[in-house]
C-alpha cells in the first residue's frame, strides 16, 4: 500500500458544542468513526477529491473537498443544541440537535508518526 500523500483531521472541540450525543464521521462512503466531545480523528488520505459526511442520526452535513499532496485538511464538527432544549426534551423525550461542519484554514503540517 502506498503511503498517504495528505491527512484529514476532524475535531470535536468547539465550546459551542452541546457535549451530548455522538457524531458519526465517514469519508468517501467508507468506515464510520464515532466522535464524542473532545475527540479528534486523523486519517491518512490520498491527494484528490473526497466526500466527508458527519451526522448525529438526526442532522446530517456533507463537505466535498480536494486535498493537495502534503496538505493537512482540517474540519471542526459541532453538535448544537436547540435554543429551547429543555422544552423539546421534556415534550419529545429527546432534543433534535443540529450538526455543523466547518473547514479550518488549510495547512501543510501532517502529524508526526506516533504522536
Amino acid at each position: 500500500m502506498a503511503p498517504a500523500s495528505a491527512f484529514l483531521t476532524v475535531d470535536r472541540n468547539s465550546p459551542e458544542d452541546s457535549q451530548d450525543r455522538e457524531l458519526y464521521v465517514s469519508l468517501d462512503g467508507h468506515d464510520s468513526h464515532i466522535l464524542r466531545y473532545g475527540d479528534s480523528l486523523t486519517l491518512p488520505i490520498d491527494a484528490g477529491p473526497h466526500d466527508l459526511r458527519v451526522h448525529n442520526t438526526w442532522s446530517r452535513k456533507r463537505a466535498a473537498f480536494d486535498a493537495a499532496p502534503g496538505e493537512h485538511v482540517r474540519f471542526v464538527a459541532v453538535n448544537l443544541a436547540p435554543k429551547k432544549v429543555g422544552v423539546l426534551a421534556g415534550l419529545l423525550g429527546f432534543a433534535a440537535m443540529e450538526t455543523r461542519l466547518t473547514r479550518e484554514d488549510p495547512g501543510s503540517d501532517p502529524p508526526t508518526p506516533g504522536a
